[in-house]
């Protein structure tokens, strides 16, 4: 997956941020908020002027004492409820930066998924997606305020008349200046650095969880383990270099307080040493200047986010950039009708799985697809649903080209079973109604079960309420099949593909659960891509593949008797 590095990753920015969504009247709360500290900020320095000069009478003194208590206890409760408040915007953009780029990555083109790791998408939608919001409250929020208050605190020191007190708080800002540059440059690239070696564990670490069973089958867990401690090795080397590159960030922090320290009390203190100043000016003096100093810092930590913030940018670019299935503007209406396969050529990447195949698939019988492993039978049906396009030439259905039509109203029209019949988490109840248009009754999906013989294996493992797991993973291979099957029957799809649905049973479940499907596929345009046969002998047309070309097509009893490879095919059915 390729980052982003043009110039338009600020535009990618704003625009995701624009897409997923803003909680505009809470940042305009928080904005208030930030403000009132601002301005509370100003008025406390202005009233300790007057609440601590020389009173005849202490009477004089208590209303402005209590003047300045209200002006502190307003800012502080500003700054404490602009704290929370921040925090929750920050929850909610991270929510919606998440949501969106998910929603992304969902409608993203199989070809594409294909040619990432799309293990690698788990920390661009994790940790990437979280790292957008501080930016943001920072530049939208604090930025104004901050800004307000530092030409207003300069002002209010230049009143004072004293150019040394001006000169000692502008001093402070090429200090934080140059420090804090150094310092966010730094951190950015080391952010980075780990960022990305850490979507590379993962993506690793995870790979070899997908393949646990072939690990477990060859007996290399511990030639695994090695290999993966190598990788955790790696990131350990990385974070150790981060963890030395912090604590020089940590000393530089260091000295720009220190410094800043000393520039903001030892003018100051002298001239009230001197007698050019007295105590009133010198605690208004420190006051400003030190929340002057707090505002600078805090401006320049924007550089900081934004680092980050643009780092973690670049990296969802790379998915969000992409061309997804939902962008695409389509037809959303077409009439039903045959499928027409006219010149289609296709191939992954440099191998040619279908070369010059045309047919046509009649709407409302039966057909089946035969052949050898790797003659295209299952790309035909992965170009119907349109998880590919083909390289060349084109498929009609209804008249239309399909390339011209929406993706998800499209798909609407057909239920598809791979042959290893994937499967979401959650219960057989819940699996059952995935993709209906209606939740079906208990009684509605014990018939499904009880129409692919399941339902005593359900009822055994805990009913309708049995959680599978992980990708069906408590479910046996022909369970998950049967559970599929059970799903397709109740799906209203006016287009049925099975691609090997039955594979993983046995010969008489096989055929009881076919004839099952033939009677509720009835009516509909059925497509079956058969290993075994017997699945399709009954099909009006089945069509023959050979090394990515269809060489035949009739029934199965014309196949039978004037092809060869079909012959062959029966034979090795048997």
């Amino acid at each position: 997956m390729k980052e982003n590095k043009n110039q338009h990753v600020w535009r990618d920015y704003f625009s995701m941020l624009l897409n997923a969504g803003l909680p505009w009247v809470l940042m305009a709360v928080c904005f208030g908020l930030s403000m009132l500290k601002a301005i509370m900020s100003l008025a406390l320095a202005n009233q300790i002027t007057v609440a601590l000069k020389d009173y005849s009478n202490i009477k004089e003194a208590i209303p402005e004492l209590w003047k300045l208590i209200g002006i502190l206890l307003v800012g502080i409760a500003a700054s404490v409820a602009g704290i929370h408040l921040q925090g929750i915007v920050g929850a909610q953009v991270d929510r919606n930066v998440q949501r969106y780029a998910v929603d992304n990555v969902l409608y993203l083109k199989t070809k594409d998924l294909e040619e990432n790791d799309t293990r690698n998408f788990i920390t661009r939608l994790t940790d990437d997606a979280c790292k957008n919001s501080p930016f943001l409250i920072e530049l939208t929020i604090n930025e104004i305020p901050r800004i307000y208050y530092i030409i207003a605190a300069i002002i209010a020191v230049r009143k004072i008349g004293q150019p040394t007190l001006t000169g000692a708080m502008f001093l402070l800002i090429p200090c934080i200046v140059i420090l804090s540059l150094v310092s966010g440059k730094i951190t950015f690239t080391n952010r980075n650095k780990v960022q990305t070696k850490l979507a590379a564990v993962t993506a690793k670490l995870a790979e070899k969880i997908d393949d646990i069973e072939l690990i477990k089958s060859y007996s290399t867990e511990e030639k695994e383990i090695k290999s993966g401690n190598e990788v955790l090795d790696e990131l350990s080397k990385v974070r150790k270099e981060g963890a030395l590159v912090d604590h020089i960030n940590k000393y530089i922090k260091n000295m720009i307080w220190f410094i800043d320290v000393a520039i903001m009390v030892i003018p100051p203190t002298l001239l009230m040493f001197k007698g050019v100043i007295d105590r009133t000016v010198y605690y208004a003096y420190i006051l400003l200047v030190s929340r002057f100093e707090t505002y600078i810092r805090e401006h320049l930590i924007v550089w900081v986010y934004l680092k980050e913030a643009q780092g973690a940018t670049r990296r969802l670019s790379a998915v969000l950039n992409m061309e997804n299935e939902k962008s695409v503007s389509a037809e959303t209406a077409f009439n039903s009708g045959d499928i027409e396969f006219i010149n289609v050529c296709f191939a992954y990447g440099e191998e040619n799985v279908l070369n010059d195949v045309s047919f046509v698939i009649e709407k409302s019988k039966k057909t089946g697809i035969v052949g050898l492993s790797g003659s295209g039978k299952s790309t035909v049906l992965n170009l119907i649903e349109k998880f590919y396009e083909p390289d060349e030439g084109k498929i009609l259905i209804g008249g239309k080209d399909i390339s011209k039509l929406d993706y998800t109203d499209y798909r609407s029209r057909f239920a598809y079973l791979p042959q290893n019949a994937p499967c979401v988490s959650g219960t057989v109840r819940e699996m059952l109604n995935y993709s209906t248009q209606r939740e079906y009754s208990d009684e509605e999906l014990v018939k499904a079960l009880k129409d692919v013989m399941l339902y005593d294996d359900i009822m055994k493992l805990g009913g309708l309420d049995y959680q599978i797991g992980h990708n069906g993973e408590n479910l046996s291979g022909g369970q998950r099949q049967k559970l599929g099957i059970a799903r397709m029957l109740l799906s209203d799809s006016e287009y049925v593909m099975l691609d090997e649905a039955t594979s993983a049973l046995d010969p008489e479940a096989t055929a009881a659960i076919q004839k099952k499907i033939d009677e509720k596929c009835r009516g509909k345009t059925l497509i079956v891509v058969a290993h075994d046969l017997s699945t399709i002998e009954n099909a009006d047309k089945v069509l023959v593949f050979d090394k990515g070309r269809m060489i035949a097509e009739g029934t199965h009893r014309q196949l039978k008797e004037k092809l060869p490879l079909y012959r062959d095919l029966v034979k090795g059915d048997r």
